[in-house]
Order: C-alpha cells, then structure tokens, then sequence
C-alpha cells in the first residue's frame, strides 16, 4: 500500500509557483505505488491548485494563514487533516503552530522544508530557524541550512529539466541582445540595479534590450525608473510567464540582481537553456553559479559591478556561448529533476523505515 505524504503550501497564486513547482514534480516523478501526493494551501484557493491537481496531486484550499491569531483557521486546519490517513506531512508554509497541529491531527512524520533564510515583513536580514516539532529539517540550500538551530538540516536542492538541446541557434538569429530577469516584483530582487545598469550600456550597446517577467507591487515604480532612465522603448515588462521555457530562447544573458535568495529556481531554469547568469553572490546563488565558469557573482547592489560584468559578456558572444554551455551541463550533472526526485523519495524512506532496494 501507498504512504500517503500530504504537502503543506502557503499561496495558490502564481507567486508561489516555485514551491509548487516542486510538489508537482514529486507528484510526476515519485512511484504511485510508494507514495501518494496530496497538497493543501493555507492561503486560499488560486490556480495553483488545479496545476497541481494536472500533476496527479489531490489538492484543496484552505483559509488559515495567521497562525494562533486565527483558532477558527486552526480548527479548520485539523479538522481537515483529521480526516485524511496521512504518514507524512511536508511542510512548506508556516511556524510551530502549524507543525503541532498536523502532528495532533495525523501522528504522521514531519518534514519542515525552509526555502529561504528571511521573513520578508522582517526585512532583509537572515534569522535563525528553529528545529523543535520537526522529525527532519530539509534546507533549499547550504546557505539556508546555516540557519536552523537546535538540529540538522538536510540539504536536497531543486531540480529542473534539460531540454534536449540548448537555444544558442534562435538567440543568434536576432540582431537585438536581450537581458532577462525574472520573479516577483518587489525590492528584494533588485530589478531597478538591472535597470541602472542597462541605463549606463546603452549608448554602448543600442541593440541592447530589457525583459521583466513577473509581477508585484513594484511595477508602478520600476515603470516609472525606466522612463526616468529613458529606457522605455528598451524595457519590455512580460508580467507574470507561467513557463520561462517560453521565454529564455530569445534571452542572451539572464541577470539576477537580487539583495537575497534560498536558492534562485529562475536561474537554474536559465542555466538549464544554455543562458549565462550574472547574478549577486548572495544566499544560495553561489552555490549553483561558479562564478568565471557559468557566469560571474557580483557584490548586491553595485551597479557598476553589474554593468562592468554585462559589459564584458556583450562584448564577447564567444564566452556567452562559452559560459552557457558549462551552465546548461552543470544542471544536467548536479541539479536535475532525477536528483531532486531520488533524493526525497530517499527521505520519504527513510521517514516510513523502508530501505530502498
């Protein structure tokens, strides 16, 4: 018989797709047979829910995201989880409240899976992470591993797909260089550094284009940077891509600026099609791009930095090949979904006491 694993997620709405995007290739990738997937949202209904339903998921939605403030949510939390045979619960979303409660609720094992070393209402600044009510403790990187106390973290990175060729040929037959970024729109991806950047290798670089994918509250602003910048008719904003395959073909360089990440999901989707990464040597970044190998790290926030690093891979399309082609193979070879899917359901194992043969 199948163990049951029920995964726990915070918002069904796109912004969360990269987490979700993990629950659905375990739904995909792991044995029916071993074990079955469901996931719950905590923060409503949104699309989320039918992609993972597409995936093989059962999935439902719920309305319980203030923790103890709202006993009504908790009661509906545990009334929900009491009704399912669950042997493992894979928590995404939420503190020691919600870790208790699906304990009492099922008995199963408890997985708490951090995906990043902040709190965002908290600012920008890494916080330690607790290890009480939790049987192990999965880290999206090493860099977010450092941050649990009182017990091990276990480090399992995410995974992504290598299609079967890279897109070099469709990005050479255009005489427009494209940078792209891509994630939510709010301060702490560092988009407007990309713009500044893109501002000061324009006159350079006339050819030279911008493409935003993602959406947030900083759209208004980010808009009106690159009128202020008169880069306008330079910068194309592609709101929120469901799919980057979609897109990265016609990138040349992909640009993470951000001033933190667990572990940049876009960038190894980027690396993945053949695309050079320069990106700020924060968090989890360097532990995916080799920094003069796959693309460079720069310090956040520098613009000059990041101008200076762009400047040099335009001017050379030889080391854009060069760098995205050891990008492309350094995902095949350390970071695909087979890793990713093996490694879990080595966990899942270990958790149910089963060995794997």
């Amino acid at each position: 018989m199948a163990h049951e694993v029920l995964h726990i997620l915070g918002t069904a709405q796109p912004e969360g797709s990269s987490i979700a995007r993990i629950v659905s290739e375990l739904a995909r990738g792991l044995d029916p047979e071993r074990y079955r997937l469901h996931a719950c949202f905590l923060c409503g209904e949104g699309p989320l829910v039918g992609a993972l339903k597409q995936a093989g998921a059962r999935a439902s939605a719920l309305e319980w995201w203030r923790g103890a403030r709202d006993p009504m949510g908790a009661w509906s939390f545990w009334r929900h989880l009491h009704r399912l045979r669950i042997d493992i619960v894979h928590i995404h979303f939420g503190g020691r409240s919600v870790r208790w409660l699906a304990r009492a609720a099922t008995g199963a094992k408890i997985v708490v899976h951090l995906h990043g070393r902040i709190l965002e209402p908290r600012g920008l600044s890494p916080i330690d992470f607790s290890a009480r009510g939790a049987d192990i403790m999965v880290a999206a990187s090493d860099a977010v591993a450092s941050r649990v106390v009182g017990g091990p973290a276990r480090v399992i990175y995410a995974g992504t797909d290598v299609p079967p060729r890279d897109s070099n040929a469709l990005r050479r037959s255009t005489s427009e260089v494209i940078l792209g970024t891509a994630g939510r729109l709010i301060p702490r991806k560092g988009v407007e550094f990309l713009l500044s950047a893109a501002a000061t290798l324009q006159d350079e670089f006339p050819n030279l284009r911008v493409e935003i994918a993602g959406s947030g509250p900083q759209r208004p602003y980010l808009e009106q940077t690159s009128a202020r910048l008169r880069l306008t008719e330079h910068v194309k904003f592609l709101g929120w891509i469901d799919d980057l395959r979609s897109v990265l073909p016609r990138w040349d360089i992909f640009v993470m600026p951000s001033l933190e990440e667990g572990f940049p999901i876009a960038a190894l989707e980027a690396m993945a099609a053949g695309l050079p990464v320069v990106a700020s040597g924060v968090g989890g970044v360097p532990e995916l791009v080799e920094d003069g190998k796959t693309g460079w790290l720069i310090p956040p926030g520098d613009v000059e930095a990041l101008a200076a690093r762009l400047r040099h891979l335009l001017r050379s399309p030889e080391e854009q090949l060069r760098m995205g082609a050891n990008a492309r193979a350094r995902v095949r070879d350390h970071f695909s979904l087979a890793q990713m899917t093996e490694n879990f359901g080595k966990l899942y194992d270990e958790l149910v006491g089963e060995a794997r043969m």
